[in-house]
């Protein structure tokens, strides 16, 4: 599919080059490289390629222009509404509240509603105490002659902080049902409580946009996002920024255009910074071997048997994904993965598909092992509820290890009728590499000679497979361990990096958030392996993950302002409060953890996350059920990594690894990842599920 290699195309390529030098036509990097000049033969014929042309048919001209036609369309609507319609920004004043004083504000335009927003020392605390200091604000319509009041809004109370320390906002709509304003005068109301002054800044907006227009286009941008992706009209990245503008030119036409500052604050920098610290760090990583290292010693565990070696490749995979990001781990864990498979004569496409499975997993352990939990961790309201790295890891531990336990028997039981029965499509490929790697040369049949004369067989120990030794020899000649000062160098740095994860909650370490704490450890180990061209190490950062991320948040804020999240989060409100009082945090906890999967692996795990994160942060200061925070926040990253293995585009990992497959001359179909995934996925789910009931609803962890 043209999709994956589309991907490909701009993502890093460069991070096996030592793979590149052992079979140049066949690594990741190598095989973009020569492309070209691959042909699988059988039997002498030439068989299509990866690369090769095919013959252009009437019905594939057709869908090729179609494609187009549909891309352009949607360019063509965000460019003519951009250019014609300037930025607006709202009408802004600060204004002071004296104590037990009311001080009204008129307005100079005026319309059936309005949008208030306030800036100041405002507490976003869900529940308070009667004798908080409180700012209450309602909005009177009154006539422009008489300044009689003609209709008057209820009391909009904004709870404040009693030390003005912090900077938060709130905001709120105000109608009235009369939509004749004519010769009326719109006037705010404040009043404080407080035995000090109270300063804010009052930003007023007379055309939000309305949630019962705004719901259908929300809906519409994600179902055509959905459709961009599913259908492969383009890559992920492109899609998320056709979307994301395409939201901002609708509610450009419902009269509230952004200003270019405004869409920039809706990034989450914080998210981006921990991600290209990481990708640096990895990156810088692989040049040492490190990863190669470790798939050997899974090989040299499991004596060449099957399942021990692809029990071990996925433990490999999981562990190391707590630390590093999975996306990158799979760039490096698959190559070599795909060359053990094909040693021990098992389906490759299936082996990738447990790498896969368990990068997910693991993942969910760390906040820093996949995105979501990036996007999570580093949100200003997860931080201030106390979710730091050690009470993550805390919190995601018990489930994650439960869950990897119950994956290995899910594993064999649904993939063992068929992780033997090679296809012809396997054996074409493996016989072509076999035919154009390095032959076994005196240096590989001299060390097959010393592992098979030193080895010690023991009632205890597996016995060998039939080509261990030779295989062993092979791996141990070519690959391992090559640099080993700059090793000693990336895990002095990467040892910083996580110190770093784990203090940054203390007070000494206020500043240390985790997106800075990823950078300076990347700083760090530029200066120690002493890179003297920094254009090397940039290409190590995934720039289109980091575009798909930015658009993303910039995709979600618009479906929120368009009245999406409002709308689910209500749906949830009026089910969680159906039911017993008592019973309210148990319905949160399996609603959020089990609406967050099943859109994961319809839509990915990351734009879910960024869209279901506002509506868990809603529904924990909504009043009408009583709900603690931080059990929502579990279950919204369990629902969002465990999900992702429902279906081939739960994550970007999934693609990663159908991705690497096709390029190397094998193919994972939505169905066969969806037939072996979503298993897992259930099943793991179910785990989890019984976890947080015991943990949160049995116990109340959360209040301990």
């Amino acid at each position: 599919m043209k999709f994956f290699s589309d991907f490909f195309a701009v993502t890093n390529l460069n991070l096996l080059p030592r793979l590149s030098q052992s079979w140049p036509l066949w690594s990741f990097a190598g095989r973009i490289r020569h492309i070209s000049v691959y042909k699988a033969t059988e039997a002498g014929h030439p068989e299509e390629y990866e690369g090769e042309r095919k013959p252009v048919t009437r019905r594939r001209f057709a869908l090729a222009i179609g494609k187009i036609i549909f891309l352009l369309l949607i360019w063509g609507f965000f460019t003519v509404v951009l250019i014609r319609y300037a930025p607006k920004k709202p009408e802004t004043s600060v204004v002071t509240v004296m104590p037990n004083q009311i001080l009204e504000q008129y307005l100079v335009q005026n319309n059936d509603v309005l949008l208030v927003t306030l800036h100041g020392p405002i507490d976003d605390a869900k529940s308070m105490e009667a004798n908080e200091p409180r700012l209450g604000v309602r909005v009177e319509w009154r006539d422009s002659i008489t300044n009689q009041a003609i209709h008057s809004t209820g009391m909009w109370n904004v709870h404040l902080l009693k030390e003005p320390d912090k900077f938060g906002e709130a905001t709120k709509l105000f109608k009235i049902m009369n939509k004749d304003h004519r010769g009326r005068t719109a006037v705010v109301m404040l009043e404080s409580n407080s035995d000090r002054p109270v300063s804010m800044v009052m930003a007023t907006d007379f055309n939000p946009v309305l949630a019962n227009f705004g719901l259908f286009y929300g809906a519409l941008l994600l179902l055509g996002f959905y459709i961009l992706i599913a259908l492969e009209l383009t890559d992920h990245t492109l899609a998320a920024l056709l979307m994301a503008n395409t939201g901002i030119a609708i509610i450009t036409l419902l009269g509230n255009r952004p200003t270019l500052p405004t869409i920039i604050s809706w990034v989450d920098f914080e998210t981006l910074a921990l991600l290209i610290g990481m990708m640096i760090i990895v990156g810088i990583m692989s040049e040492t071997g490190l990863f190669d290292w470790l798939a050997i010693m899974a090989y040299r565990i499991s004596k060449g048997h099957s399942w021990p070696l692809v029990f071990l490749l996925g433990i490999i995979t999981a562990v190391m994904s707590c630390v590093l990001d999975n996306v990158t781990m799979l760039l490096l864990m698959a190559p070599i993965a795909i060359r053990l498979c094909e040693a021990v004569e098992v389906q490759t496409p299936l082996v990738l598909l447990v790498v896969v499975m368990f990068s997910n997993i693991g993942g969910a352990m760390t906040p820093v092992g996949d995105p979501p939990n990036v996007i999570i961790s580093t949100n200003e309201e997860v931080k201030r509820a106390g979710v730091n790295f050690p009470v993550f890891v805390a919190h995601m531990m018990p489930g994650v290890l439960s869950s990897l336990l119950v994956a290995f028997p899910v594993i064999y039981l649904t993939m063992r009728s068929t992780m033997f029965k090679l296809t012809s499509q396997q054996i074409r490929a493996s016989a072509y590499r076999q035919a154009n790697r390095r032959r076994l040369t005196a240096e590989v049949a001299e060390r097959a000679t010393i592992i098979r004369s030193s080895y010690v067989p023991k009632k205890t120990r597996i016995k060998p497979a039939g080509n261990y030794f030779e295989t062993l020899a092979y791996l141990q000649t070519h690959y391992g361990i090559e640099d080993k000062p700059l090793l000693v160098k990336t895990l002095i740095a990467l040892g910083v990096t996580v110190l770093g994860f784990l203090l940054h909650p203390l007070p000494f370490m206020s500043g240390a958030t985790l997106g800075w704490v990823s950078i300076l450890g990347a700083f760090l180990l530029i200066i120690l392996a002493r890179t003297k061209d920094i254009t090397s190490v940039l290409v190590h950062v995934e720039w289109a993950a980091l575009i798909f991320l930015a658009s993303l948040f910039v995709l979600v804020e618009v479906v929120d302002r368009l009245g999406v999240i409002i709308w689910l989060s209500d749906q949830t409100v009026s089910v969680i409060a159906s039911v017993n009082e008592r019973h309210h945090t148990m319905v949160a906890i399996v609603l959020i953890l089990w609406i967050t999967a099943i859109m994961a692996s319809i839509v990915g795990n990351v734009p879910v996350t960024t869209m279901m994160l506002k509506l868990i942060l809603d529904l924990a200061k909504n009043h009408r059920v009583k709900v603690s925070f931080t059990p929502l926040v579990w279950s919204l990253t369990f629902g969002a990594c465990f999900g992702a293995n429902g279906t081939l585009f739960g994550s970007t990992a999934n693609i990663v690894g159908a991705a690497i497959a096709r390029q190397y001359g094998y193919r994972i179909t939505f169905l066969q990842f969806s037939r072996f995934g979503l298993p897992m996925a259930i099943i793991t789910l179910l785990i989890v599920t019984v976890y947080l009931m015991i943990a949160h609803v049995v116990f109340t962890w959360h209040k301990t």
